[in-house]
């Protein structure tokens, strides 16, 4: 690794260090393996941050501890490649000596990706219209100016990314830039930006549980992935949540490997488990330790049984409530081979896209089949909108194309479990070894760029964001051939494995199979699935 190349921060709220188990903390170091662990402040927490360091294999930092009450800065390496954080005490720190301040940061032939000062937030204002960024005078003397520096805080939740251009001295704001995507400039030489990035927890999740990890290279943040720190250790397990996992450590179980080596009767006598539960997490924590799925059951995978397989689709949007459908791509298993449809000149006509779509598939691939993941909720949701829309000529023929769903199979019809911390596309077919591309997008930034080239006509990079389409119509044929390659349910491997491990015999599952009669696995109108796949990073 280099410092270009990345590294992993850790951003940890105080709560979600104390009220875990250690084990928890310990699978959470193992599987997102970070290069350094930031235990977010503003309050003082000497007990979680002596807990971290503990756990933790990375160095861990928690800047109201940490020197520099009198405006000095502390270095904190993140990785062994040269790739440095400043870690301010406060706003406070950086007002008792701003000169110093800007000094440290401005070094030449710095590796300094961002400066950590917790209680940098923004303050909304109702009845003005307006957002204040509060220490706003603070940074505008004590951050260089001409140049763009990034200002990690843990008082503003993952995902908050703006870019704040300040009057020197004073901190008039000039201008605030929003779904920040490509080059970042300051508006002249006198002005002072700071890319505000947050780092809390995030509205939507359990906020006591949020946790984010960020992607570090010398030219700043490269990525931010938020996560609930339930999705590792035992609680990572279906079917285990919190009572559950009290009730199990009083049993002396606290990791997954605990779980395994566990009768099943013993974990079914457990309240609120019983035989079948119990069952299920020994199954998924195994499939969860090893990283190779597990069918639950006999029914075909979709399209299994077609003597030609489907075609993976994808698509890319300017929203969750989109406009226009500006990029569809289409991977062929067959012979190995991607085509990209993609609105690059008019976002003003969303029929073209769909419309080349539309001749290509019906006249090249008439017979072929569909399969998405999380299709039914997104992709073929608003792809039968628009065609209906923007080419109504190509309604009934799209209407008649079998569309399959591999997320509505495996998950929501339960006929796998999966080994994903979640069922994001992502994250399982990383789980699964998919090499993926490494674009460093997602759907919210693939979003947020087009929205960016809509009101202001400025290109994306184009390669960059058809590469990271790509990615995933590949990424979820990789799962499906996993999925194809994973012992079926009954089959004598599964069965000796699990009766060697568990010491006990395997209780068959009884599913119900979705049939239709254009082979379409449309999920039932009363489906409740909470779920967040696709889009879910909005």
């Amino acid at each position: 690794m280099t410092a270009r190349d990345g590294a992993t921060l850790l951003a940890l709220p105080p709560s979600a260090i104390a009220d875990r188990p250690v084990a928890t903390l310990e699978d959470l170091d193992t599987t997102l393996d970070p290069d350094a662990v930031w235990v977010l402040g503003p309050a003082r927490e000497p007990q979680a941050f002596a807990r971290a360091r503990g756990v933790f294999d990375a160095p861990a930092f928690h800047p109201p501890l940490e020197t520099g009450g009198d405006g000095s800065l502390c270095r904190q390496a993140i990785g062994n490649e040269g790739l440095e954080i400043a870690v301010s005490a406060g706003v406070r720190s950086l007002r008792a000596n701003p000169d110093a301040v800007s000094s440290d940061l401005d070094a030449p032939n710095s590796t300094l990706a961002a400066l950590v000062c917790d209680d940098v937030t923004t303050t909304v204002r109702p009845t003005a219209l307006e957002t204040t960024l509060e220490g706003a005078a603070t940074l505008a003397s004590a951050v260089p100016a001409g140049r763009v520096t990034t200002v990690l805080t843990g008082s503003e939740p993952a995902g908050y990314d703006e870019l704040w251009h300040l009057e020197p001295d004073t901190g008039a704001v000039r201008a605030v830039d929003h779904d920040l995507i490509g080059g970042l400039e300051p508006l002249d030489d006198d002005c002072v930006s700071v890319r505000v990035q947050g780092t809390g927890p995030v509205e939507g999740y359990n906020q006591r549980h949020s946790i984010a990890s960020l992607t570090l290279t010398a030219d700043g943040v490269e990525r931010v992935e938020t996560h609930e720190v339930t999705d590792f250790g035992l609680e990572a397990v279906s079917g285990i949540g919190p009572k559950t996992a009290e009730r199990l450590a009083e049993r002396g179980v606290t990791t997954r490997a605990d779980l395994l080596e566990t009768p099943v009767q013993t974990l079914a006598d457990c309240p609120g488990v019983g035989p079948k539960g119990a069952q299920t997490m020994h199954h998924h924590a195994r499939v969860l330790e090893t990283g190779e799925p597990r069918r639950l059951t006999d029914e075909s995978l979709p399209g299994q049984d077609w003597h030609t397989p489907p075609l993976c689709v994808d698509i890319e949007t300017d929203g969750l409530s989109p406009t226009i459908i500006w990029q569809v791509g289409v991977y062929d298993p067959a012979t190995d081979e991607y085509r990209a449809f993609v609105e690059r000149d008019d976002p003003s006509d969303p029929g073209s896209v769909l419309e080349a779509f539309c001749d290509w598939l019906l006249g090249v691939h008439p017979n072929r089949a569909l399969l998405t993941w999380n299709g039914w909720r997104f992709d073929y949701r608003h792809l039968g909108a628009f065609i209906a829309r923007h080419v109504p000529y190509y309604t009934d023929e799209w209407e008649s194309i079998p569309k399959f769903d591999l997320y509505l199979w495996a998950a929501r019809n339960e006929n796998a479990l999966l080994p994903g911390r979640t069922n994001k596309l992502e994250a399982v077919s990383d789980a699964l070894g998919y090499e993926s591309a490494g674009t460093g997008l997602d759907g919210a930034r693939t979003a947020a760029a087009y929205q960016r080239f809509v009101r202001t006509g400025e290109p994306l990079e184009w390669d960059r964001h058809e590469a990271y389409c790509e990615d995933d119509c590949r990424a979820l044929w990789h799962v499906y051939e996993r999925l194809l390659d994973a012992p079926e349910a009954g089959s004598t491997s599964v069965v000796e494995r699990d009766e060697r491990h568990d010491e006990s015999t395997r209780a068959s599952t009884d599913t119900s199979n979705e049939t239709a009669t254009r082979t379409t696995d449309r999920p039932s109108s009363n489906t409740n699935d909470s779920e967040q796949t696709g889009l879910s990073d909005f």
